[in-house]
């Protein structure tokens, strides 16, 4: 007996994709320069800095954390982004508006209040999902069987109304699934499994762009004076979305598995037999479904003008596909910003609509305005909506999906920034690895500078202790030669390579000890020599233009036991 179909999925997004993930590109583990933002991991950078910039950023981080610290390290970080770029763990591009306001707020308040608050722009940059290991996108197998499961609702209804005023949406999905609360047994949908969609794009193509989001009205509203108003969350803050950019490829593949149960004698804990989908079932509700909203999309935002002009053309003539007709793929819209109408059912949409300031919400069938994906924040053409893919769908039995030559012709249309992107980041390569190796050789010299450093303070450690034991076997008079000795050896060390050497200190310190040894009744013979010795060791290498008569004042000869 068949346990269950399995199907391959390949999917092409259409337009940016989305697939929240809660984790977000900071501005202290990036820099954005040109056309690039580049991601880093702090500590391998810190090892990259110059010594002098890792104590800079010490004393940065080691303030009080406030405005002034996080702009002080925003930009640190910036101000080093030539010294970062080539540690950089993750490249992907970024369009001239997003690269504008980072060069414009990085650093800096966004804005001062009227108490003189500032208000900083974090820079936040939402991550779209991906698999931690490569770091390139995926597609949640939750978020794909959310959006067929709400196809397959919006079939069953049919446009109808909810069974009664108070039927909340839980309710509404066990009437049209017939199941019931605590019977999940009977959800056709745990007979439908989805696999995360893993990423299969060219290597050497980015996996991602950085785009803003915009809302835009669909329809044009004036206020009594006839200029159009903007809807009220162009106002905003920024919204700045890593998406996966439109018209790649089959750069997804997943799987769809759908469990058998015929011929199961367990009818009790099945779901009904009505409600049991095949992978033409899928297909067609999803196309029916999504199929509308995606052809109204583009109509209402193209007669305002602000879709891509192109990307219409191209997606316009994909929709005539005669694999959508025939079952062979579907169209699915997942992700942030996929618009109220495509998370809905018809007939049931009650979707709120605020009003001005101090007003009640409305609710209606249709959102009033659009996310758009931008380059700038003000822009009214060449926009793109989120979240909509193309699913080629074929049994895994069946081997490779024949090539789709006219979604590929259409998304190559579309590749040359992505291209030209990649030409550039491959340009810079070895200048980046030269860069990266020069910064680890000096991190070696440092590291043996500061091993070197270690050994001679080590060496001079043991010769200092060495030292003090032998000095505590000696006279007082002996100890004085050495103190005399290690006096010079340190001054001499001063004046190394220079080539004054003037100091009459030393040379006073000199007589006053030749003198003494001279005149002491308790220095030896032997201790005169050794003041003698030290003397004509050390004088020459502190004290400029000793000779013979400069000695021969100290009377050395006499301390050698000599004539005077």
């Amino acid at each position: 007996m068949k346990i269950l179909d399995a199907y391959r999925l390949l999917f092409t997004p259409l337009s940016p994709l989305h697939i929240g993930s809660g984790e977000t590109y900071e501005p202290t583990n990036y820099v954005i320069e040109e056309d690039t933002l580049y991601e880093f991991d702090t500590g391998a950078v810190v090892e990259a800095l110059s010594d002098a910039d890792r104590k800079d950023l010490l004393a940065l981080s080691s303030r009080r954390p406030n405005q002034e610290m996080i702009k002080g390290v925003q930009k640190y970080f910036h101000e080093r982004r030539e010294v970062i770029m080539p540690w950089a763990i993750h490249r992907i591009p970024v369009l001239d508006g997003v690269a504008s306001l980072y060069r414009k707020t990085i650093g800096r308040a966004a804005n001062i209040e009227e108490s003189g608050r500032q208000v900083l722009n974090r820079l936040e940059i939402d991550r779209t999902a991906c698999n931690p290991v490569s770091r390139e996108p995926l597609l949640f197998g939750s978020s794909l069987k959310g959006a067929i499961r709400t196809a397959l609702l919006d079939k069953i209804n049919d446009g109808a109304g909810l069974s009664s005023r108070n039927e909340k949406n839980l309710e509404l999905q066990q009437r049209l699934f017939k199941y019931q609360r605590g019977k999940f047994e009977l959800d056709p949908m745990r007979l439908v499994h989805l696999s995360d969609a893993a990423w299969r794009g060219e290597g050497h193509l980015p996996t991602a762009q950085v785009f803003l989001a915009v809302n835009r009205k669909k329809d044009p509203v004036c206020d009594a004076h006839g200029k159009l108003r903007a809807s009220k969350a162009e106002s905003g803050p920024d919204q700045i979305l890593e998406c996966v950019p439109a018209l790649r490829y089959r750069v997804f593949e997943g799987e769809l598995r759908l469990q058998s149960v015929s011929g199961v004698d367990a009818a009790n804990k099945l779901p009904a037999a009505d409600r049991r989908f095949d992978a033409l079932a899928i297909a067609r509700a999803c196309n029916a479904f999504y199929r509308p909203i995606l052809i109204s999309e583009m109509q209402r935002l193209g007669e305002r003008g602000y879709l891509s002009e192109p990307w219409k053309e191209t997606v316009g003539a994909l929709l005539e596909d005669a694999r959508l007709a025939s079952g062979e793929a579907f169209l699915l819209r997942v992700g942030r910003h996929s618009g109220a109408e495509s998370v809905t059912l018809r007939g049931v949409r009650n979707i709120k609509i605020t009003r001005g300031q101090g007003q009640p919400p409305d609710y209606g069938q249709e959102a009033l305005t659009a996310w758009l994906a931008a380059s700038e924040r003000g822009q009214q053409t060449g926009l793109l909506p989120f979240g909509w893919l193309f699913v080629e769908i074929a049994p895994l039995s069946a081997g490779a999906i024949p090539d789709h030559q006219t979604l590929r012709d259409a998304c190559a249309r579309q590749m040359e920034p992505a291209l030209e992107w990649s030409r550039s980041m491959a340009g810079k390569h070895a200048a980046w690895e030269a860069a990266k190796l020069a910064a680890e050789a000096r991190l070696r010299e440092e590291a043996e500078a500061l091993r070197r450093r270690a050994e001679a303070q080590e060496q001079a450690a043991r010769a200092e202790a060495e030292r003090e034991a032998r000095m505590a076997t000696m006279s007082a008079n002996m100890r004085r030669v050495e103190e005399f000795k290690a006096a010079f050896a340190s001054r001499a060390e001063q004046l190394r390579g220079r080539k004054e050497r003037l100091n009459a200190d030393y040379h006073t310190r000199a007589r006053q000890l030749a003198k003494d040894a001279l005149e002491g009744a308790d220095w030896t013979a032997e201790e005169k020599r050794a003041v003698a010795d030290a003397m004509a060791e050390w004088l020459p290498k502190v004290v400029e233009k000793i000779d013979k008569d400069q000695f021969k004042k100290l009377k050395l000869a006499a301390l050698r036991g000599g004539g005077s």
